[in-house]
């Protein structure tokens, strides 16, 4: 007994197909074959479920009346990316045979040099067993990941939720942070895996607050110089919690520097320039807006459009210019708005 192999044979003449089998039988096969020669049988064996449907592999002549090879290979390659075909044609020259390799054949043969065939497909059998593993690993690593993610978020919320036990509103604050953050982060032409980071950071980004007394958070009058200190260590106090968790953004940093400004007048390290990563740039842009459209126990809210002009008149000196024109395009331009339609909560989160 050779080797077993299902094969579909996309050829229109019955002789060439048996002449093609019988030298893969020569060469330690043993096929079970099915020809068809139209577009249409071929994808309705491509198209079948279960048994009937696990082709080893596809011998595709390149020229069928009405029927050509790139068609076929189009065809093949949208049902199964995987699955070898091997190009057996008595008329393909070498520009052409390049040409289907580009579009998903893995090899080609001549029917005049039909002795080759077999130890084309054993090779393509072999790699098609290579590109299904690297597949299937490719989706567990994805599974995996997304899995995660899931666990992040979960942190993430669970620390968050630290803060609303003792001020609702500063929860209530990383939220729509994170809203509007995400929102420029994807304007500005951050990739998926960026913007995830930049939102677990703006949910988690005043956890920090958990160290500073409620009465001073929502106090109504003006800070004494001992009330602002402690309020202006929170980034700090965010890095700490966060730094020991392995995020694969670097969540604690961006934590840390979303009051830094880039002239230098932000706090508490007083970093400038590129010093501050560009997430936290965008993080500190959507901070402000969010503060300033607020209401607080010492003043009501401002409104988006002060906090518009707010950051338009510090673009590139204190923000973020692409930040700050990425928030104004998402109010002014796109209909921007935080998710519980409100932009109104008491608590000191300008600071």
């Amino acid at each position: 007994m050779g080797e077993a192999v299902r094969l579909l044979v996309v050829e229109d003449s019955e002789n060439d197909a048996e002449l093609i089998l019988r030298e893969l039988r020569r060469g330690g096969f043993s096929p079970v074959a099915r020809r068809v020669d139209t577009r249409m049988t071929m994808e309705a064996a491509l198209d079948v479920r279960g048994d009937d449907a696990l082709w080893d592999a596809i011998l595709l002549d390149y020229n069928l009346p009405g029927f050509g090879g790139l068609q076929a290979l189009e065809s093949i390659r949208a049902r199964d990316p995987d699955i070898p075909v091997i190009i057996v044609s008595g008329t393909i020259g070498e520009e052409i045979a390049v040409v289907t390799m580009r579009a998903g054949a893995q090899d080609y043969v001549l029917k005049h040099n039909l002795t080759r065939l077999p130890q084309a497909l054993r090779r393509e059998l072999g790699e098609a067993i290579h590109r299904r593993e690297r597949r299937r690993a490719e989706r567990e690593l994805h599974e995996s990941l997304l899995r995660l993610g899931e666990t992040f978020t979960q942190t993430a919320q669970s620390l968050a939720a630290l803060t609303e036990f003792r001020d609702a509103y500063t929860a209530g604050h990383q939220r729509r942070v994170a809203e509007l953050a995400c929102a420029i982060a994807v304007e500005i032409g951050y990739s998926e895996n960026r913007v995830e980071g930049v939102r677990l950071a703006a949910v988690l980004h005043d956890i920090g607050k958990i160290h500073i007394p409620a009465e001073i958070l929502v106090k109504p009058g003006k800070l004494n110089d001992l009330e602002w200190q402690l309020i202006k260590e929170h980034p700090r106090v965010s890095f700490d919690i966060l730094a020991p968790i392995d995020y694969p953004w670097p969540v604690a940093e961006i934590a840390y520097q979303h009051h830094e400004r880039l002239d230098g007048s932000g706090y508490p390290r007083g970093l400038t320039g590129d010093e501050i990563l560009p997430e936290a740039q965008v993080l500190a842009v959507a901070d402000v807006v969010e503060a300033m459209s607020s209401d607080r126990p010492y003043r009501a809210a401002l409104g988006i459009d002060i906090a518009l002009q707010e950051i338009a008149k510090h673009a590139g000196t204190k923000y973020d210019a692409a930040a700050v024109k990425a928030c104004a395009l998402l109010f002014r331009k796109k209909g921007f708005e935080f998710s519980d339609g409100r932009a109104a909560r008491q608590g000191r989160d300008a600071a």
